[in-house]
């Protein structure tokens, strides 16, 4: 079987992308073509986006170039060119899985399988499908009319070598048994492999996914302050006197101070800017995922078993509500 590999993680790397080469040797070791499409650098949480204004370069490098910080050595010599990866300087997943099956590798064999991963860490329940790279990859593999199988394995912590080995062998086998046992009625499959060293010993399971809505502004921090918004430590205000949409201001009255409009010294202010980075705060939905139901994904992976969740590629409508609005009624 030929199978294209992409990621969300980007290129190998200690810290970001653990999983990526030890799941591709073991894929090989099981007698699979594989040709691997991945993002220069990370694209989590990017879903399927592309990145329409960006041109995408891509950079042929043979694995064992790749450094442990995920950069490469462009002077190496590959010995096998045939079988070298291709990095893609502003790539997402999304973009790499339709470069991969239609401009990159046309020389080899037809791609039979996209698999997207693995993942560092689970992408179980809505919010994690929806927003994950990982399954954004897989869900453009089926709208190339591909099969496409997302997997992650379950933690961001540092794993020895044997539990990455085993999560890798017994993710193949799960793979190769959902493609030659493939219900025509699934599109795309989810797995989430829990890191413990028995996992090949510990059942698989079928699962239906988490439901999983943000209850509050959890995401972004104020840069500078380390304060979190939308009402967490502070209403739309940074260290603010009864500040509401003030910043260093005394209700709200001054911003770096320029008085809301008004004029200081004969000149008008500059619009007033507030910074923002990626603060995630994670705790309530850990403290659902802990108290989830039985037969759910992330029930599933969090008690040690491997999570298989069979999906649609599509947004599909609420049945009866069809036909005209009755806007007088």
């Amino acid at each position: 079987m030929h199978i294209l590999v992409v990621n969300d993680d980007g290129p190998p790397n200690t810290k970001l992308s653990p999983y990526l080469r030890p799941l591709v040797d073991t894929l090989k070791a099981n007698g699979h073509q594989v040709s691997v499409a991945i993002p220069a650098a990370s694209r989590s949480w990017i879903g399927k986006a592309h990145l329409i204004e960006a041109s995408l370069t891509a950079s042929y490098v043979h694995p064992d170039a790749f450094r442990a910080d995920g950069s490469w050595d462009t002077s190496f010599e590959s010995p096998d060119p045939e079988n070298d990866w291709v990095v893609i300087r502003n790539g997402t997943p999304a973009s790499c899985a339709q470069l991969g099956l239609y401009n990159l590798f046309s020389e080899r064999a037809p791609i039979d399988l996209v698999i997207s991963g693995p993942n560092h860490g689970r992408n179980a329940s809505t919010i994690y499908n929806l927003s994950s790279g990982t399954v954004g990859g897989a869900l453009e593999a089926v709208f190339c009319g591909k099969r496409g199988i997302a997997i992650s394995f379950g933690s961001k912590d540092p794993q020895p070598g044997d539990v990455i080995a085993a999560a890798a062998r017994l993710a193949v086998r799960v793979v190769r048994h959902l493609y030659e046992n493939w219900d025509e009625r699934v599109e795309l499959y989810n797995i989430n492999v829990p890191m413990v060293l028995d996992v090949e010993e510990r059942p698989v399971l079928y699962t239906r996914t988490l439901p999983y809505y943000w209850s509050r502004g959890c995401l972004y921090a104020e840069e500078g302050t380390g304060k979190k918004v939308n009402g967490v430590n502070g209403v739309n205000g940074v260290n603010g006197v009864n500040g509401v949409n003030g910043v260093n201001g005394v209700n709200g009255v001054h911003v770096n101070g320029d008085t809301n409009g008004t004029t200081v010294n004969g000149h008008a202010p500059s619009p007033r800017q507030r910074q923002f980075k990626w603060s995630a705060d994670l705790s309530d939905m850990k403290k659902t995922f802990q108290e989830s139901e039985e037969g759910t994904d992330a029930h599933t992976v969090l008690n040690g078993s491997t999570s298989v969740t069979a999906l649609r590629a599509n947004f599909w409508h609420v049945p009866d509500l069809e036909g005209p609005l009755d806007l007088d009624s």
